[in-house]
């Protein structure tokens, strides 16, 4: 196989600008056409906040904004379909300029081919492509600002400059994790300097382009935190709760070599291993090989550590950079290449369906809506425990719905700690006989116990709480049980 060259063409010449748009329209189309029903983890609130336009923000700020931006320029009625866009358009646009920044790095066309196609038809960002999430946006948004790097006019160094730490808020705006990209885009930004016949000191790199990008993520999270909050003033008070938040679920942790297991080499297929063998192609371009291996190994030492489930969607932001090896090693098409790519194509891309189709099955909105609506008809009270879902209003509006399991995640945000299911209780208590009297149709959602480690750490680590809460009511109310394999309900009568 092939050596990769010392470096890339200036600018992509006008075949491979056609070649990703093709990449970006195929991908959005298969995307679009194998949206998934189910939603994953942060996807049941981004759905109710879009829907329902509630007051809560996100905290990846730019999301919803987005969303609200392009539901208005598109002329879109459907909420949903938005929703849908981001993630599909994110998918796509991201294998565009992905393709784009292999070509500049110098990867042969149809190494850069090959590798783009294993990661569009790989089961993280295959995933993250068809489900309402925030990773798929992301994706997107470091390969443009790669491409946006590569591309800037490095023999006007100021401008250059300026173009990449205007541009470079918006990783955290997208994602708050992206800050782990920082130290390999200092890098990045060597390289591609060099790229067009000159570089940095070093001094000048580590001290001047380094905080300067430091400064840019910065502007960033005060950016974030005013989109939020509309104020600066809470910014510990924030950090401070978004840690609370993991500690909730640090019984639904994964050691590190699950979480390298699960999270990095499954839902990539077999792009880690030959990101491994392509690794030794990149000795004769020493500047990249850096930059890669700080792009790609930051992140992942980072997420390693941190060990929260997320399907592989955190390590998204730096895959683009792990194909570089992937593309070097293929380098020129030839028969056994060629042969030896479809072959690993259509691997890839089996693998990536047995394991969204696995996933994506259960939590159907659809059959939950039906048991409330058998239950309590259109309008009334649903308490909800599994939090799998976005809220019930989103389909039937007249149906009030306030999560146990939230309520369970605040207390101990608030005390700081796990607190214990009695104490919980006590606290509850008092509110849930006020939404319990004012609401003379009310059921209850049992699915908790169904919810894994894998489907919510959170909410599996809280299982405790929800069983002394499901023994309070059941004690104080005659219930009628609506048994359901996927939805189990519980209408509460009267009291005892």
């Amino acid at each position: 196989m092939s050596a990769p060259s010392s470096a890339g063409p200036s600018t992509p010449a006008a075949r491979d600008w056609a070649l990703a748009g093709l990449i970006a329209l195929a991908a959005a189309l298969l995307y679009a056409f194998t949206f998934q029903t189910r939603t994953f983890c942060d996807g049941h609130g981004l759905v109710s906040l879009h829907v329902l336009h509630g007051e809560e923000r996100y905290q990846h700020a730019l999301y919803l904004p987005l969303c609200d931006v392009l539901q208005g320029a598109l002329g879109l009625e459907d909420p949903f379909a938005v929703l849908h866009l981001v993630s599909v358009l994110g998918g796509g646009l991201g294998l565009g300029a992905g393709y784009l920044v292999l070509r500049l790095c110098g990867a042969a066309r149809f190494g850069a081919l090959l590798a783009i196609g294993l990661l569009g038809l790989s089961p993280a960002l295959w995933f993250f492509g068809t489900t309402v999430h925030t990773q798929a946006l992301l994706f997107g948004t470091v390969a443009c600002l790669a491409l946006l790097t590569l591309l800037a006019p490095w023999r006007r160094t100021p401008v250059a400059l300026g173009l990449v730490a205007l541009a470079f808020p918006l990783l955290f705006l997208t994602h708050q994790s992206s800050f782990t990209l920082g130290p390999g885009w200092v890098l990045l930004v060597q390289y591609a300097r060099s790229r067009q016949g000159t570089r940095f000191s070093w001094p000048a790199l580590l001290l001047g382009v380094g905080p300067l990008l430091l400064t840019a993520l910065g502007v960033g999270v005060l950016t974030s935190l005013w989109m939020r909050c509309g104020s600066l003033a809470p910014f510990w008070a924030e950090m401070q709760k978004q840690m609370m938040i993991e500690s909730v679920a640090d019984a639904g942790m994964l050691p590190a070599v699950a979480v390298w297991r699960e999270e990095w080499l499954l839902p990539l297929g077999v792009l880690v291993p030959l990101a491994v063998v392509g690794s030794t192609r990149l000795r004769r371009t020493p500047l990249l090989a850096l930059a890669v291996a700080f792009l790609v190994g930051v992140p992942t030492l980072f997420f390693l550590w941190w060990g929260v489930f997320e399907g592989g969607g955190y390590f998204l932001g730096s895959d683009v950079f792990l194909l570089v090896p992937v593309a070097f090693l293929f380098g020129s098409l030839s028969r056994a290449k060629l042969a030896l790519g479809l072959v690993l194509l259509a691997g890839q891309g089996f693998f990536a369906r047995a394991r969204i189709d696995a996933w994506d099955t259960g939590w159907d909105p659809a059959a939950r809506t039906a048991q409330v609506r058998a239950a309590i008809g259109e309008s009334g009270l649903l308490l909800t425990t599994a939090g799998q879902e976005p809220d019930i209003r989103c389909y039937l509006p007249g149906v009030e719905e306030f999560s146990l399991t939230s309520f369970v995640r605040n207390t101990c945000k608030h005390e700081l700690e796990l607190v214990p299911p009695e104490r919980v209780l006590a606290q509850m208590k008092p509110l849930l006989d006020k939404l319990l009297e004012r609401n003379p149709r009310v059921c209850v959602e049992l699915a908790y116990p169904r919810v894994t480690v894998d489907d919510s750490p959170i909410t599996a680590a809280l299982a405790p709480h929800l069983r002394v809460i499901e023994a309070y009511l059941r004690e104080r109310y005659e219930v009628r049980d609506v048994p359901n394999p996927l939805w189990p309900m519980m209408v509460l009568e009267r009291k005892r």
